[in-house]
């Protein structure tokens, strides 16, 4: 989780929109993907970008924790199920 946040100043850095899904979820690039470890790193992402945990924060943050969260969002829907895995790989 630290490449999420300044190694200084601990604030939240934008989101890399261009990172490949595999590789932020922590997965072999490949479609048999472990589900359960699939769904483990999903909830240790959103718990350090959800945007419920910034509501203090400046509105820079709070708008890169909408990034972020929409981003692992769709990098779990994406890679859960095996249909839009597959059109992943190839795409």
């Amino acid at each position: 989780g630290d490449e999420f946040f300044c190694s200084h100043c601990r604030a939240l850095q934008p989101p890399d929109p261009t990172r490949d899904y595999f590789s932020l979820m922590n997965c072999n690039r490949s479609f048999r993907v472990d589900v359960t470890k699939l769904q483990h790193r999903y909830q240790q992402l959103q718990r350090l970008v959800h945007p419920d945990f910034f509501s203090q924060k400046s509105q820079t943050e709070k708008h890169f924790s909408d990034k972020h969260s929409t981003l692992v969002n769709d990098a779990y829907k994406t890679l859960q199920a095996p249909l839009t895995r597959g059109l992943y790989l190839v795409s």
